[in-house]
């Protein structure tokens, strides 16, 4: 964990596995995306899911074939849920995520943004 920092307001671990098998090899570019929103949004940002090992998917009863899986031979995350408690909140954020995400779901208590290469875009779904 020496050098856990990714940007000024997300660190490496906030985006790793929640089962703690040590995958936490987020996308570089879906960090800096998300450090955009965060600033202009001038709040902190719960990351509830990132990275997801297959297990751990699972587990929590994702799809076989869920953004959050590990991408490509590297095993590159691009998916990210942010915690969300109340409609003021969604909003805001949702309206800043629009300028930096092409692909956005919004459940009752987080945002799903993500940079799958392979997904279609622009896609907003509801859960």
């Amino acid at each position: 964990m020496a050098n856990d920092r990714l940007t000024d307001h997300f660190s490496r671990h906030e985006f790793a596995c929640k089962c703690k098998c040590g995958s936490d090899n987020i996308s570089q570019e879906l960090v800096a995306r998300l450090e955009i929103v965060r600033v202009s949004y001038d709040k902190s940002m719960h990351i509830t899911s990132g990275l997801r090992c297959p297990t751990h998917n699972r587990s929590v009863g994702a799809s076989p074939n869920s953004n959050h899986l590990p991408h490509t031979k590297e095993g590159i995350g691009y998916a990210v849920d942010i915690a969300v408690d109340n409609g003021y909140d969604r909003y805001t954020l949702v309206n800043l995520l629009l300028s930096n995400f092409k692909r956005i779901g919004i459940a009752k208590n987080f945002i799903h943004v993500d940079i799958h290469p392979e997904k279609s875009a622009p896609s907003l779904w509801c859960y």
